[in-house]
């Protein structure tokens, strides 16, 4: 099967989705069922060496619909993308941003920015959220190789693009995961402060919000944690988050579950 011919007027160009729509690929359901599984609360952490992701594994309708699934994936490998909302388009929505970066790239024998590859998701967003009632909204993280810096990039519904100089959350469980990232928050976090503030913050959130998937001690499924620096997209084992999450278990066990007067 050869390559597609456009006109010099019809050609769309280095963009995946320009040439998804032209050829079809892409398209947008004009119903849904109002109790489609939707994903929830993943948060991102800057550090001064990278960004740290951390998210549930729980998929939520009128009743847990799935309890591993992963809504943080590599983008490429210096970006990771994660989703909250309906968890279907979501998923979707990781595989057009994985696509649209790699074909970018060999179009144009060049790599997106950072910045541009947020940029780029801004119309997918607005296209699905404006036109489809399976509302999807993703959080971008990554290495920005020309600053050597972490950097992090949330949307809103109507696919603005902002970007955050500390934290962001998104997901139903956001409140609470928010309330701990404000008071553990601090600019001279190193790795392993964002890591342990991050997981502190996806446990509140579990803790407090039903759509929310916390640690399950009894599976053994745990939350994704994604370290994003120099060396790419890593994803910590699952023994050592699991241990992670045990540790504040212990730690809330022992107070049973008061609070204190210190974030722990």
């Amino acid at each position: 099967m050869g390559l597609p011919l456009f006109s010099a007027h019809g050609d769309p160009g280095p963009s995946f989705w320009h040439y998804a729509e032209a050829t079809g690929l892409a398209t947008l359901p004009g119903t849904a069922a109002s109790d489609v599984p939707h994903a929830t609360t993943v948060i991102a952490v800057r550090y001064q060496g990278g960004v740290v992701m951390v998210g549930d594994r729980q998929a939520t309708g009128n009743y847990i619909a799935s309890r591993d699934v992963r809504k943080i994936e590599p983008a490429d490998r210096f970006t990771a993308l994660a989703i909250s909302g309906s968890a279907a388009r979501g998923m979707e929505l990781l595989k057009i941003a994985q696509l649209s970066f790699e074909h970018y790239e060999k179009m144009t024998d060049s790599a997106l920015s950072l910045e541009g590859k947020a940029n780029y998701l801004s119309p997918i967003v607005q296209r699905n959220n404006l036109t489809s009632p399976l509302l999807v909204l993703p959080l971008l993280a990554g290495w920005d190789q020309s600053r050597l810096a972490g950097r992090v990039f949330e949307y809103d519904g109507a696919g603005g693009c902002y970007e955050r100089a500390d934290f962001a959350t998104i997901g139903s469980g956001s409140p609470f995961a928010d309330g701990a990232l404000r008071l553990g928050y601090r600019e001279d976090l190193d790795r392993e402060g964002a890591l342990e503030l991050g997981a502190l913050a996806l446990y509140e959130a579990g803790d407090n919000d039903p759509s929310t998937g916390g640690p399950d001690f009894v599976r053994n499924i745990f939350p994704m944690m994604v370290v994003v620096d120099v060396n790419g997209f890593q994803e910590l084992p699952a023994a050592e988050v699991g241990e992670r999450f045990r540790l504040i278990n212990e730690r809330r066990t022992e107070s049973r579950g008061v609070a204190g007067g210190s974030l722990r």
